[in-house]
């Protein structure tokens, strides 16, 4: 009985017949994996190591990325100079995408809310104090001394009115009359009664509180689809962009101790219910 062929006789002849297709197709995949593992097999490690090289380059081509992470090993592994230098694309191209999603905002606590409210009222507050200077309706002056006391406004915690005008109106009344009726032609925002007016809780909801107070803002009426709003600072167009947003509205000006007492009953009234 003849002996059995020894196992690497039968796996050279295995990649002789395997070198023969690669010469016919030099870049089928088959034909390659099985180099690879052969030449290792039969200690012919720098063939192994052309093989390997070849191969990648393939998936590389395929973007195959699943079979080019199995072999990443064998390529940091290696000492053959090109598979060195093709670990390095192998690992850029198998390297997990970045996480795209847009992280979901924390939610704001009220009184974070209610800081940001104030410190935008505040900065919009400092803006009509130019507006009013350049028009020469206040001097610099007193300009200074409105922008101390609206800085000095808490800015968290309880919520408190951030108005230049009611400031104004408690020390210089004239200027007040003189600086409405100028803000009122320049921002096309008559003045209005709002005394005279009993505000609808049905449209007041449907409007932010929180900006409402601190801004100066009350809805006194309604047209229509359209809310009528006055307001104490006609030129702060963020305010004005943002009650809009919730329906239309026609802005007017108010004397501000009457939008003050008007917004407390309003919000006492609503947690009182």
């Amino acid at each position: 009985m003849a002996d059995e062929p020894k196992f690497d006789a039968r796996l050279e002849e295995g990649v002789a017949y395997f070198e023969q297709m690669l010469q016919l197709m030099p870049e089928d995949r088959v034909t390659l994996e099985f180099l690879v593992v052969a030449y290792e097999q039969l200690g012919r490690h720098e063939d192994g190591q052309k093989a390997l090289v070849s191969l990648v380059k393939i998936l590389i081509k395929e973007r195959d990325t699943a079979a080019l992470e199995g072999l990443l090993p064998r390529l940091e592994e290696s000492d053959y100079p090109e598979a060195k230098a093709l670990s390095l694309k192998v690992k850029t191209l198998v390297a997990p995408a970045p996480d795209l999603t847009p992280e979901v905002p924390k939610e704001m606590t009220e009184s974070e809310i209610v800081e940001s409210i104030s410190a935008a009222a505040v900065s919009s507050e400092i803006a009509l104090l130019c507006e009013l200077v350049d028009g020469k309706m206040i001097s610099e002056e007193e300009a200074k001394r409105l922008k101390e006391q609206l800085e000095a406004t808490p800015t968290h915690g309880q919520v408190f009115l951030v108005s230049a005008l009611q400031i104004l109106e408690k020390e210089n009344p004239t200027a007040l009359e003189r600086c409405i009726a100028y803000l009122a032609d320049r921002h096309a925002t008559p003045p209005v009664p709002l005394s005279a007016f009993e505000p609808p809780k049905g449209v007041v909801s449907a409007f932010p509180a929180l900006a409402m107070r601190i801004h100066g803002a009350v809805p006194f009426a309604s047209i229509g689809k359209e809310a009528l709003v006055a307001v104490l600072n006609p030129a702060d167009e963020q305010l004005r962009a943002e009650l809009s947003a919730v329906m239309p509205c026609r802005f007017y000006m108010a004397m501000p101790s009457a939008v003050e007492a008007a917004l407390g009953k309003l919000y006492s009234e609503t947690s009182a219910t």
